[in-house]
């Protein structure tokens, strides 16, 4: 099954997400996490690099603006584009590994997919805002 077959799967075989980019990463949410997509909005606002603590290699494409449901309110995160929605079949995504989940020093990674595509296909960070900030990241909620 490919990532084009996730359509007819019933709603309980496949999960919608919300697709961007930090750099070379491809990164997602949950596509109910999502409240709205905007313009980049203020350059105030964190990225999702600064929040995920990655080195700061600065965006590559144009940037835009996502407000997500966090913890206690909603969070305004500046992503890198294109922001595109896909229907990924639930077998396509897996829970980190518990040595990985234990190691990796990324906030908010909970899962990761494969998505099969030009190239042999990519891997994908799936992202879960709920579980809150990592301890000296910049407050970002309202």
């Amino acid at each position: 099954m490919n990532a084009a077959d996730a359509g007819a799967l019933p709603v309980g075989q496949a999960i919608n997400l919300v697709l961007f980019r930090w750099g070379t990463l491809e990164l997602a949410l949950q596509a109910g996490q999502v409240l709205a997509l905007e313009s980049a909005g203020a350059a105030d606002l964190p990225s999702i690099g600064a929040l995920l603590g990655l080195p700061d290699a600065g965006p590559t494409g144009a940037l835009r603006l996502l407000r997500v449901a966090g913890p206690t309110g909603t969070l305004h995160i500046r992503v890198e584009g294109p922001v595109t929605q896909a229907r990924l079949p639930a077998a396509a995504i897996h829970p980190l590994p518990p040595l990985l989940a234990a190691r990796l020093r990324l906030p908010w990674v909970r899962a990761l997919a494969f998505r099969a595509g030009e190239g042999g296909g990519h891997l994908i960070l799936i992202l879960d805002p709920r579980t809150g900030l990592a301890p000296g990241l910049p407050a970002i909620e309202t």
